[in-house]
C-alpha cells in the first residue's frame, strides 16, 4: 500500500525555472517523499542545500527551502525519495522545475501555529464556558 500524499503548501504561488545542468550538474540537494517525508505532515520533496558549483545556484532562482514539484512535468509530489532521485539523474541536459519558494518556511510557521495556539485557543474556550456557566473559577500560574 503506497504511503499516503501529504501537502501543507496548498496555495503557495507555483514558479517555473529552466536549469542548464552542465558539466558541474545541478548542484543541490533534495529531502523528502513519501517513504521519508522531510516534514512529516508534507511528503513533497525540499531543496536542502546549493552547491556553488551547479547550476542551480549560479542561476540564483533556486533556494534552499524551495519545494520542488515537477520535474520536466513529472509531478513529484506523491514520489519516494529514491524515485524522485532518479527523476533528476534521468532528467537530461535541460531541466523544467515547477517550485514554489519558501515552502520550508511557510510549514514551519504553520506547524508553530498550530503549536502554539491550539491549546491557548482551549484554555479560553473553556474558561468562557465556565464564565457562562456562571461557575467560579480561580486562575493560578504555575511555572515557576
Amino acid at each position: 500500500m503506497p504511503a499516503p500524499v501529504l501537502n501543507m503548501t496548498e496555495g503557495l504561488p507555483i514558479s517555473e525555472i529552466t536549469l542548464h545542468r552542465g558539466e558541474t550538474g545541478l548542484g543541490f540537494n533534495i529531502r523528502g517523499g513519501t517513504d521519508i517525508p522531510h516534514f512529516k505532515e508534507d511528503t513533497g520533496i525540499f531543496v536542502t542545500k546549493l552547491k556553488e558549483a551547479g547550476a542551480a545556484y549560479r542561476d540564483g532562482r533556486l533556494k534552499e527551502g524551495d519545494k520542488i514539484l515537477e520535474v520536466n512535468g513529472h509531478k513529484i509530489q506523491s514520489v519516494t525519495h529514491n524515485e524522485a532521485v532518479q527523476i533528476f539523474i534521468t532528467a537530461g541536459e535541460t531541466v523544467h522545475l515547477k517550485v514554489q519558494h519558501g515552502a520550508e518556511e511557510f510549514i514551519l510557521k504553520q506547524l508553530e501555529a498550530r503549536k502554539g495556539g491550539g491549546s491557548s485557543f482551549l484554555i479560553l474556550a473553556i474558561l468562557a464556558l465556565a464564565a457562562a456557566a456562571g461557575i467560579g473559577f480561580l486562575v493560578v500560574n504555575s511555572k515557576k
